[in-house]
């Protein structure tokens, strides 16, 4: 008679969890898109974009960040030197007794300066023609491929800290290119994603 086996139980425990938060809305949220735009004006708005402070309406939702994390044990805080993320960053600090500590890899991943001979338009479609432009590995700025090597970088950087709960406040699009550079990690589980002006997006980092 065969000898029965029992199944390997295989028990996956949590030793790291990080609260991926992005900046509470900002006066650069609500500008309006269909507005006429030159190049010119363009240009500067991106040049200014580290400057955008928070909204009365952004204000009231990074408090409401401090409630959803009331039940987090947040050991460190970390935050992108922009205003509007150093702004939601520092109400969560006071509501944990801790100081934002800047990074500045943590920065908005931002388009391009478009040349002075390119045509004006509404700001949606000078936006999206330059981001569009940041996938050709030519010309100055940043392109994706190095917006998403940064993004890994910096995580890996961050998450090498010994402790068991953090925070980052940064932007929609460096947090994409985190939670994208994850998905297909073994040792990191996305459990909720959330890039909306204050979402958090938790990522637990488990061993088996």
């Amino acid at each position: 008679m065969g000898q029965l086996h029992s199944p390997i139980l295989c028990i996956s425990f949590v030793t790291m969890k990080v609260y991926l938060i992005r900046h509470a809305q900002s006066e650069e949220n609500v500008l309006d898109l269909r507005v006429y735009t030159t190049i010119n004006d363009f240009n500067n708005l991106v040049r200014r974009s580290h400057t955008a402070p928070l909204t009365s309406e952004g204000e009231r939702q990074a408090y409401q960040v401090v409630k959803k994390l009331a039940t987090a044990r947040i050991e460190r805080l970390y935050s992108s030197p922009f205003v509007r993320t150093l702004a939601t960053a520092r109400t969560i600090g006071a509501a944990f007794g801790l100081t934002p500590e800047l990074v500045d890899d943590l920065r908005e991943v931002l388009p391009r300066p478009m040349s002075e001979r390119r045509r004006p338009g509404s700001l949606r479609r000078l936006l999206l023609q330059s981001y569009l432009e940041m996938f050709w590995p030519w010309g100055a700025g940043e392109t994706w491929l190095l917006s998403y090597r940064r993004a890994q970088t910096v995580w890996a950087q961050l998450t090498s800290e010994p402790v068991t709960e953090m925070a980052i406040v940064s932007h929609r699009g460096l947090i994409s290119l985190i939670l994208f550079s994850l998905r297909h990690r073994r040792d990191w589980q996305v459990l909720t994603s959330d890039i909306s002006n204050g979402g958090i997006s938790i990522v637990t980092r488990t061993r088996v």
